[in-house]
């Protein structure tokens, strides 16, 4: 595959990608404003006090296995078949842990309801292991479309269970109901896509399989340690009420970086893993990607932190102000995460999971100390220490583990990371100054003035530098010839992709 083949197969796959997310953006931000009414702030909080149980569960149902499989230059039937077979036991084996423990975890937060959530948050992860391989196939075989479907469709089906049962009056149960009618979905959904069958079951498994799973898996897990950390930490020493701002808050920043960021790694790390030995091309794609990823993510993530008080008016109500001080130092660390959370895909497309395992374990550490260091402070301690431990102590060093990894150095990174916080500081001070004069009279109008600055100026900078500029000249041609290009050029790059 050449570069403008690349091109056009990403942009393509981006944009039907991208066209499902806005949708299911809109459906995550109906879901908070719509659920933020119907339910209270502990009931959201007994439910993020299960989800990180659940969601460490949930990290071993398929053993890394799934990006395995999408990685992967050859793979025949019969790993097929072995990683289908892995990833359904092991999710079984999960569904149980997390039956036996439910007791626990009502004891260890000496709440009794809690044995009933954790029983139900099991479901989703047995129903996600089975879905694993149909899911890796698609993905591998660049079934972008089918994909975004799945989504929409696991999203709309969520929302709509989940609240017609807090209207029905089941308060927190209907948080727990959403998600296993979601993932029923996507099971259905993918299965009857791929039509692949399996064989005899089987527990072997292909040696660098596992080896390459195993060290994903352990970078999951310390990550999933860092990222949880903080609702563990708040739930038990500041309770229900306040970590269900902290919540709050971390669901409306993280949603528009998670509902972009994943999708566009499904689309990334089958075809980046396509040349993963063409070490100038893998640089060339990476920057390409991720100069335009950041141009559509960062100033929108800091036209939000701009306007807290605004946004938490129109998304939740004036009756969660507090969430205003939390969502602005969430806003300020939620900043560099578009572009840190892509440097995944040089570690797997180039095979280099046990560095990403090791990156992981300094990470989590950093982080985890940071959560304890902030929590004396409560729910704002903790958000304002992990955004000041992430500037000071994760970028510099993240930036030197890629150099020496490779092909993507630390200038390379660096630079997309300044050029972007420069822009949001800078239209930080325009909007102070201009939210000075009085004129701004509405909540809206605050985040339009806000977003048109935020994305202005950035625009401006990247025009002025030359890597930038002919990066967004590339998108812009490539989106012009992919419009005016007949349909019937398509079919070799489909061939190309699998």
């Amino acid at each position: 595959m050449n570069t403008n083949t690349f091109g056009r197969v990403a942009l393509r796959g981006g944009v039907v990608t991208g066209a499902a997310q806005i949708i299911r953006i809109v459906i995550q931000l109906l879901s908070v404003a719509i659920l933020s009414r119907l339910l209270s702030p502990e009931d959201f909080g007994l439910m993020a006090a299960v989800g990180p149980i659940a969601a460490f569960v949930a990290l071993f149902q398929n053993l890394g296995l799934q990006q395995a499989i999408v990685q992967r230059k050859d793979i025949s039937e019969l790993h097929l078949n072995q990683v289908f077979w892995i990833s359904t036991f092991v999710g079984l084996l999960c569904t149980g842990v997390m039956l036996l423990i439910s007791p626990l975890v009502a004891l260890f937060y000496g709440d009794g309801r809690m044995t009933g959530i954790t029983m139900a948050a099991a479901m989703p992860v047995f129903l996600g292991s089975m879905a694993a391989l149909p899911l890796a196939l698609m993905n591998r075989r660049l079934q972008f479309g089918q994909l975004a479907i799945n989504d929409v469709l696991s999203g709309a089906i969520g929302l709509i269970v989940t609240a017609v049962c807090a209207y029905m009056g089941l308060r927190y149960w209907s948080l727990a109901i959403g998600p296993i009618a979601a993932a029923a979905v996507v099971l259905a959904a993918s299965w009857w896509t791929t039509r692949w069958m399996p064989g005899s079951p089987t527990l072997r498994a292909d040696k660098d399989i596992i080896s390459f799973g195993a060290n994903l898996t352990g970078f999951n897990l310390v990550n999933f340690f860092s990222r949880n950390l903080d609702n563990i930490l708040i739930g038990k020493y500041s309770g229900a009420e306040a970590l269900g701002y902290y919540d709050r808050a971390y669901k409306l920043l993280m949603f528009p970086i998670q509902n972009i960021n994943q999708p566009l790694t499904r689309v990334m790390i089958p075809l980046m893993s396509q040349f993963q030995d063409d070490k100038p091309r893998f640089r060339n794609v990476y920057l390409r990607t991720n100069w335009l990823l950041a141009a559509v993510l960062m100033p929108g993530i800091a036209t939000m932190t701009c306007t807290v008080s605004s946004v938490v008016n129109i998304v939740f109500g004036p009756q969660w102000a507090e969430v205003g001080p939390i969502f602005a130092w969430l806003g300020l660390a939620s900043l560099v995460q578009p572009l840190n959370n892509t440097t995944g895909w040089i570690f797997i497309c180039q095979g280099y999971t046990r560095t990403m395992f090791r990156w992981g374990i300094y990470s989590s550490s950093v982080s985890a100390l940071a959560f304890i260091v902030g929590l004396q402070w409560g729910a704002v301690g903790v958000a304002a220490a992990y955004a000041i431990s992430g500037y000071i102590l994760l970028i510099p060093v993240l930036a030197c583990v890629l150099h020496r990894v490779g092909p993507v150095t630390a200038f390379d990174f660096l630079s997309i990371q300044v050029t972007f916080v420069t822009s949001a500081g800078l239209s930080w001070l325009c909007f102070r100054q201009i939210a000075a004069t009085g004129w701004i009279t509405s909540d809206i109008l605050s985040v339009a003035v806000a977003a048109l600055l935020n994305y202005g100026i950035a625009a401006v900078l990247v025009v002025a530098f030359p890597t930038s500029r002919r990066i967004l000249f590339f998108w812009l041609s490539t989106l012009r010839n992919m419009l005016v290009k007949s349909p019937a050029g398509s079919n070799g790059t489909e061939q190309a992709g699998h």
